[in-house]
């Protein structure tokens, strides 16, 4: 991802590496597993860890800088668990399938999001964030785990899921550098 942010971090990202200035690299996989499709992802951006963390739980505005998630909002909370609704579309060429899934979130500040779906699209969905410090780098790591309540076709089904998480994996990176680069503009001197 949160997620459709899992999910739409799970299906919505493009494949190329260089998203944004200051980006290192940007790397999504996907594999069946059975029924499954199991996703890794990797971004190493140049980027402050409270910023990452802000764009990352800011779930509320996902809807805004993700591509295809129509909505996303935090229907409750209770300390550091959140249940978050989020809809949209995922595709891939002429296979679109709509999204609607409910999330619990639970946040272990500052650098850990795991979630499952509740309800909605998926059979199963779950996935976690890590937020990773290499010097001036930071590296964020996304690992899930999603089965459809629909018909995934076997060929194309993973490349789908692929970028669609490709797709809305590099526009969270990319919404994580725009913020930090934006403070670091507006920093005092």
């Amino acid at each position: 991802m949160f997620l459709r942010l899992q999910l739409a971090l799970l299906l919505l990202l493009p494949s190329s590496p260089g998203f944004a200035a200051g980006l290192d690299q940007v790397k999504v996989e996907a594999r069946r597993d059975g029924d499954a499709v199991l996703i890794e992802a990797v971004a190493r951006v140049v980027a402050d860890r409270a910023t990452a963390w802000e764009v990352l739980t800011g779930y509320d505005r996902y809807a805004e800088f993700i591509p295809d998630l129509t909505t996303s909002r935090i229907l409750a909370r209770a300390g550091s668990i959140a249940i978050v609704e989020q809809k949209g579309e995922a595709g891939f060429f002429l296979f679109h399938f709509p999204m609607e899934v409910t999330f619990s979130v639970t946040e272990e500040p500052p650098s850990a999001i795991t979630s499952r779906a509740i309800s909605g699209t998926f059979r199963e969905l779950t996935g976690s964030y890590v937020l990773v410090e290499e010097g001036e780098v930071l590296r964020l790591n996304y690992s899930g785990r999603l089965v459809p309540n629909f018909r995934l076709p076997p060929l194309i089904g993973t490349a789908a899921v692929r970028a669609a998480i490709q797709k809305q994996f590099g526009a969270l990176v990319k919404e994580i550098q725009r913020r930090s680069a934006l403070r670091r503009e507006l920093a005092p001197q």
